[in-house]
């Protein structure tokens, strides 16, 4: 199941409204996904991929978010049933893979 979370602008200020929690989540470009990632604090990886320039998700324009006890486990759940639907990770996934 995807991640349950409404998209948010992935802005300084809109991120600035993510948890701190440990998780996962997702960014989008346009209507695209094209990441998922997981952190000990979301608020805080989200940050840190805002101020990527020249990175794959450099582009991103939304970001939702899952709070989780097991962030690696759940992104591993994600990226498979991502490949699954798609025969492909997110193209931001593939390229770190």
């Amino acid at each position: 199941m995807p991640i349950a979370s409404p998209r948010y602008a992935f802005t300084a200020t809109m991120v600035s409204g993510a948890p701190p929690d440990p998780g996962v989540f997702a960014l989008w470009e346009g209507e695209e996904l094209i990441y998922y990632g997981r952190a000990h604090s979301i608020q805080f990886r989200l940050q840190e991929h805002l101020g990527r320039a020249g990175s794959c998700t450099a582009r991103a324009t939304h970001y939702g978010w899952e709070i989780s006890s097991t962030p690696p486990t759940r992104e591993a759940e994600l990226l498979r049933e991502y490949q699954r639907a798609h025969g492909r990770l997110p193209r931001c996934n593939a390229r770190m893979a």
